[in-house]
């Protein structure tokens, strides 16, 4: 029955979400995310901490994860709902890193899994929303403001360029995303009011 193939792909969405990379990664390098730098088992605490190959491998992990449940979970699982299932799928993704029921419900910020979904629902919105990251990232040195400015990006995009996607549904889908991501960084923003939030410094050309 459909409905059961659609069950089936939110639980596998929200179980790959839970797989972490980070922790792992962490352990094969005799480190602890959890116990260092801001606490975070994510890809910016990895690279903080193990530098930039294993800063990028989690990141390509996480990023993996939002990617394969938007657009093979669905495809397997559930192709009769195809039309409107992915937005979901990704939802549960996002869950499941955010709220990991491998690791005592406490993951991490979702933006890697978030841009992997962005990408398999709508490339189109991938390239602004990276642009916007970018763009945050250079002008600021916050990795939460550039994350924020590429959510944000999404959320208002999507409801102006919804492709093949019913509108309320992709709009519907950006603007909660982008309410969760301001939620998981409700830490990052206490600390950039106070002036104690980790910044990257501007890559600087030598001579």
């Amino acid at each position: 029955m459909t409905i059961l193939r659609v069950v089936a792909a939110l639980a596998i969405s929200y179980l790959l979400g839970s797989i972490l990379a980070g922790p792992i990664m962490a352990r094969w390098h005799g480190g602890d995310l959890r116990a260092s730098g801001s606490g975070n088992p994510g890809a910016t605490n990895a690279l903080r901490l193990f530098g930039r190959r294993v800063g990028l491998a989690v990141f390509a992990f996480d990023f993996a994860k939002g990617l394969l449940a938007g657009l093979w979970i669905p495809l397997w699982l559930a192709p009769d709902a195809i039309g409107w299932l992915p937005p979901l799928t990704v939802l549960a993704a996002v869950l499941g890193h955010l709220y990991p029921v491998f690791s005592r419900f406490r993951g991490g910020k979702g933006v890697a899994t978030f841009l992997g979904g962005v990408l398999a629902l709508a490339p189109p919105l991938f390239v602004l929303v990276i642009l916007a990251w970018v763009i945050g990232f250079y002008a600021t040195g916050y990795v939460v403001i550039a994350s924020l400015l590429g959510a944000l990006t999404f959320a208002v995009s999507a409801w102006i360029w919804h492709g093949t996607w019913p509108e309320a549904l992709i709009g519907g889908f950006g603007a909660f995303l982008f309410l969760l991501l301001l939620w998981t960084h409700r830490a990052n923003l206490r600390r950039l009011r106070g002036g104690t939030e980790h910044r990257f410094h501007p890559i600087r050309r030598k001579g």
